[in-house]
């Protein structure tokens, strides 16, 4: 359930409750983009932390280290009294979500076959869309309880209640043999080399990180505001994208063991300019399918790469990996939330149709990668 706090909590949580926090505090939508760029900026840093320390400590330590950050965060969050104690906050728990998920690939898939890593990579990312159904759910509930429908802060409590039980669980209960690799060497960037179109794929990567950070940060907001739908109404819509993340990733990563990461990875990529597209067409039908189509898509992409990275590294050396391929992933991810809220503040339509870009840009930059026709389902193992 680690995942839930590094991807749920760690970033669609803040975008569900933002109008709330935004109101709240008196920000414009470009400062309530803040906070989403500092997630990234300190994913950046965690990332780092990861590339450094997988070759000398186990998966689950540098995993323990990060959620024991998220509950420090998640504390301050739900108290932050500004702006710059919330940006601190949601940054800390977002930030941390890189020492999660670039571990939580390696203890899921250590004794699973590659013909089967898709899926089961795919099965871990579909946690996410569980937690955002109960989050959707929760917050309608909670709001309709209080009578107020712009109630936030008991929501971050619920998540620090939850990432507690997790914290509690993973140092008493959860049980986690030594992983394969030398314990102690050095850095090795060039290892992303062993990657099959390792370029492309970082690009690719790259513009989904961007996309993805935009999007997320302000979805709630656009529908309510830009797709005319009720407040009451825009929890259980973020509820329905968690549903359709949980289908859409184990059924994306068990078709790309058969046909390929990367022709799935095109597939889907097209599917997130599609779902920009409607946002940007505005009305309730359009912006509630870009935003059930993007929830499809985004949930798939990172278990995609994750399966792409692992099917030719062994435990040690994908941490690593996937650590430098999120670097530039990152950077994308924490400029483009205060970009798109600036432009949000203008109109919600020049927003995503800027954020349509990014995925027709990777779709490009992979359109072309084999000539020769060859996507294997999985890669050799190195």
């Amino acid at each position: 359930m680690t995942p839930v706090i590094s991807h749920s909590i760690g970033r669609s949580l803040y975008g569900l409750l933002l109008t709330g926090i935004r109101d709240e505090f008196g920000l414009t939508n470009a400062q309530a983009g803040y906070p989403s760029s500092g997630i990234f900026v300190l994913y950046v840093a965690g990332v780092l932390g990861v590339v450094f320390l997988s070759p000398r400590l186990e998966p689950i330590t540098i995993m323990r280290a990060a959620v024991v950050t998220s509950v420090v965060g998640l504390i301050i969050t739900s108290t932050a009294q500004g702006l710059l104690s919330l940006t601190i906050g949601v940054a800390l728990v977002g930030g941390a979500g890189a020492g999660i998920w670039m571990t939580a690939p390696v203890l899921a898939t250590e004794y699973v076959s590659p013909a089967r890593r898709g899926l089961v990579i795919g099965a871990l990312t579909s946690t996410i869309g569980i937690s955002n159904i109960a989050f959707g759910i929760g917050t309608s509930a909670w709001r309709r309880a209080a009578d107020d429908e712009r109630l936030w802060r008991p929501i971050w409590w619920l998540a620090l209640g939850f990432a507690a039980l997790v914290l509690v669980a993973m140092f008493t209960i959860a049980k986690f043999a030594p992983t394969e690799g030398i314990v102690a060497r050095g850095v090795d960037f060039s290892i992303i080399k062993q990657i099959p179109r390792w370029r492309q794929v970082t690009l690719a990567y790259a513009m989904f990180g961007g996309m993805s950070a935009g999007f997320a940060t302000f979805i709630v907001a656009a529908l309510e505001e830009h797709g005319n739908v009720a407040e009451s109404n825009s929890p259980i819509v973020f509820s329905a994208m968690g549903i359709a993340g949980m289908v859409a990733a184990p059924f994306a990563g068990a078709i790309s063991d058969r046909i390929g990461r990367l022709t799935v990875l095109r597939t889907t990529l097209l599917l997130l300019v599609i779902a920009n597209l409607c946002v940007v067409a505005g009305g309730q039908v359009a912006t509630i399918t870009g935003a059930l189509l993007y929830s499809s898509g985004a949930s798939s992409i990172p278990a995609l790469i994750a399966a792409h990275v692992r099917d030719s590294l062994d435990s040690r050396s994908f941490s690593q990996a996937l650590a430098i391929m999120t670097i530039l992933f990152s950077l994308m991810a924490a400029l483009m939330p205060a970009v798109v809220g600036a432009l949000a503040d203008i109109s919600f339509r020049w927003s995503y149709l800027a954020l349509a870009a990014l995925p027709a840009i990777a779709f490009v930059f992979l359109l072309g990668i084999d000539r020769s026709g060859a996507d294997p389902a999985v890669a050799p193992l190195s």
